[in-house]
């Protein structure tokens, strides 16, 4: 082989071998994600964690935490509690399990318009705060365009803004005075992705609407809840007693968030797969 032959056969072997380390790199950023995936409750993560085999993690906190991995992505899974108090309080030890890419926020929301139906997937542009929390981030919170298109490619209606409340929003009354402020009201997201950002450079918030803007909660369960976020069943009850009249309004709820919490386990697995790299089409077969 001549000087010239040879050169060129060197140039190619160069090539190939940094087109085939670009491509390994490419796999190993697909296969090897590492992502956190929070709920407030057992409830909403229920339908996700009976599909797959979600194994107990040990946090810092001994908060309650489940790992898995789905479509080649791992998945660290964290309950936070209700409330944006529990949700701070508890995701601090979600984000020092290690290294993390990106957060997905999720679980149940009310709606406070009328074009949002119950189980829709929704997918907000950014999260507002209360004016308590104006000093983080001016209350105001974008999430990640990249994840916004593609939550809108495996099936959520992307809206502008979810409005995380201090407090539980009961009464239909209340959710038509904040339609004007946002899509869909929940308690958890802000808090989450305000710490979820200090350690990752992507997050996005997504809920499946549980209750809709024209009806009323059928008792306040903000007098349920207790110690990091915790609904107390005991309370339940005794509410139940004192209000035997709320039980068909429970039934109601229980079936619909059943549904809210099926469709949401749905958009899950169809969005881990995309985030795997395989096609929409492809993640949302797999995903039935």
């Amino acid at each position: 082989m001549g000087g010239t032959g040879f050169r060129v056969f060197s140039l190619c072997v160069v090539l190939a071998f940094v087109r085939g380390a670009a491509r390994c790199v490419l796999v190993a950023r697909l296969v090897f994600m590492r992502i956190l995936v929070t709920f407030a409750v057992e409830a909403e993560f229920a339908p996700w964690r009976g599909r797959h085999e979600f194994l107990p993690a040990q946090t810092s906190s001994n908060g309650q935490v489940y790992t898995t991995s789905l479509s080649g992505v791992d998945v660290l899974v964290g309950l936070t509690g209700i409330g944006p108090r529990a949700a701070a309080d508890s995701i601090r030890a979600f984000t020092w399990a290690g290294d993390l890419d990106l957060c997905l926020t999720t679980g149940f929301a009310g709606a406070l318009r009328p074009e949002h139906r119950v189980a829709d997937i929704l997918a907000a542009r950014e999260i507002v705060a209360h004016d308590k929390r104006s000093n983080i981030f001016d209350g105001k919170i974008q999430c990640t365009q990249r994840l916004l298109k593609m939550a809108a490619a495996c099936g959520a209606r992307v809206v502008e803004r979810f409005y995380s409340s201090p407090s539980l929003i009961r009464m239909a009354k209340e959710k038509s005075a904040l339609r004007d402020l946002a899509d869909a009201v929940e308690m958890e997201s802000f808090e989450v992705l305000a710490e979820a950002f200090a350690w990752m450079p992507e997050g996005i918030a997504v809920r499946a609407v549980s209750d809709t803007v024209d009806e009323d909660l059928p008792l306040d369960f903000s007098q349920m809840v207790i110690g990091q976020g915790e609904l107390s069943m005991a309370r339940l009850a005794a509410q139940i007693v004192r209000k035997p009249s709320a039980i068909p309004g429970l039934i109601r709820l229980g079936k619909r968030s059943s549904e809210a919490a099926e469709k949401l386990a749905d958009f899950l697995d169809t969005f881990l797969a995309a985030l795997a790299g395989k096609s929409v089409a492809i993640a949302s077969k797999e995903a039935r």
